[in-house]
């Protein structure tokens, strides 16, 4: 037995530095994915996460809510709509769509009151700043629905069916530009929702994709100033 351990004691010393070796390789390794993991948590961090879903109900009153649920505050500089039609696809700038109740609510508000107070700011623009964890009404899908057809000349009703003509609607593709913390680039989202006309005349609002789509890479940019080029 001492003699096992005496041949093994004299190959670990032949051998020490092959070791010595393995072991500096292997805590190179160790350190190297854990540098990863790091820097895999910082950009993740740093990555914008901008949600947008539906609110209060399914219909076309449920509300549009537009999330910041990135580790740094966002600026909300643009939002769009792009309404899909039997008739083509119609794109439309949102970004300060005043919803009718709300507005009709403050108007009511301001008449009973003594003194003229000025609406609220949300009332009349969608941009803005979002903090880490805040959210902000977009208006409901219809406001915005019936907003973007105006624009086209469809006539639409309060529950958002065509008055003329034979034209369906067949979904709503919300878009969004904002500025992420101190990025110089802008970033942008978007989230698709099918609508889907019910047996008793409703319109479903029905979310077609199960995230927001977050567009933050240098070749999303494209995407994003053919958006404004949409608008010009």
């Amino acid at each position: 037995m001492f003699n096992w351990i005496g041949v093994s004691w004299q190959w670990l010393t032949a051998n020490a530095a092959l070791f010595s070796a393995l072991c500096s390789f292997g805590m190179f390794i160790i350190w190297f994915v854990y540098l990863q993991l790091l820097l895999h948590n910082f950009r993740m961090q740093r990555k914008p996460q901008i949600i947008i879903n539906r609110g209060r109900g399914r219909d076309v009153d449920s509300l549009c809510l537009i999330s910041n649920m990135s580790q740094e505050a966002v600026f909300v500089e643009t939002i769009f709509a792009q309404l899909e039609t039997s008739d083509g696809v119609w794109f439309g700038d949102i970004t300060d769509t005043v919803d009718q109740q709300h507005s009709e609510d403050d108007q009511r508000q301001q008449d009973s009151s003594q003194t003229e107070t000025p609406y609220p700011l949300s009332r009349m623009t969608r941009q803005g700043p979002l903090n880490k964890g805040q959210y902000m009404e977009g208006g409901s899908f219809g406001t915005l629905i019936r907003e973007v057809a105006g624009t086209h000349g469809l006539e639409l009703d309060e529950s958002c069916n065509v008055v003329k003509g034979e034209t369906k609607l067949q979904g709503i593709e919300i878009r969004l530009i904002a500025i992420f913390g101190s990025e110089k680039r802008p970033v942008g989202a978007r989230r698709h929702f099918e609508l889907r006309q019910e047996d008793d005349g409703r319109i479903s609002v029905v979310p077609g994709q199960i995230t927001t789509q977050q567009l933050n890479t240098r070749r999303q940019q494209l995407e994003l100033r053919r958006w404004r080029r949409m608008l010009t």
